[in-house]
């Protein structure tokens, strides 16, 4: 039998306690949150504080899956610790509920010094009635949050190739959602 080579780098374990933990990759998340309102759309931003990697860098909301907690339950978190944006008091459309809070991207790439497993989500929420959300929070890891027009975004020096993640977000729901949401203001309009 040949012998294959991987590249891969076992995962150390550890004893903590008689228990055995195994140190693996983190997993990151990612949200890319897209506001309309009054004709435009907009992405929410947030600028990195000088404590954090990238700092004075503008990203999407993000963090890291923390133990016991699913993708879905970790971006909620994550969103509200660094936004004070609850996700689920406002109703996002989606494809179809099997398919709310799946990631629309995975990226494996160990090419990054981190080596960080990341799943991004995706989100459209009409604020027409309401306006886009407060944007006065901060906390040491952000120094400002934001709503971008999505055609200003290229003018933001952008951390963790988040510009990408934002394209990526834009042309799947395009792609899948949006016509179903352009559907929906259609008929509530007439």
């Amino acid at each position: 039998m040949e012998k294959i080579k991987f590249n891969n780098r076992p995962n150390p374990c550890h004893t903590i306690n008689g228990k055995m933990i195994w140190e693996s990759r983190s997993t990151a998340v990612v949200a890319v949150i897209f506001g309309k309102f009054r004709g435009e759309t907009y992405v929410l931003l947030e600028k990195r504080s000088k404590i954090m990697d990238q700092p004075g860098k503008w990203c999407v909301p993000c963090g890291y899956l923390d133990w016991d907690e699913s993708g879905q339950e970790a971006i909620i978190r994550e969103v509200y610790e660094e936004t004070s944006i609850y996700l689920p008091n406002y109703k996002s459309f989606f494809v179809s509920k099997s398919r709310s809070w799946l990631p629309f991207f995975v990226n494996t790439d160990p090419s990054e010094n981190r080596q960080n497993i990341a799943l991004s989500y995706g989100f459209v929420y009409d604020f027409n009635k309401t306006g886009l959300p407060d944007t006065s929070f901060s906390n040491l890891e952000i120094d400002e949050l934001r709503w971008v027009k999505l055609n200003d975004v290229a003018g933001y020096d952008v951390a963790f190739n988040h510009d990408v993640r934002i394209i990526q977000a834009e042309i799947y729901l395009e792609k899948d959602i949006l016509p179903w949401w352009k559907w929906l203001i259609k008929k509530t309009l007439c």
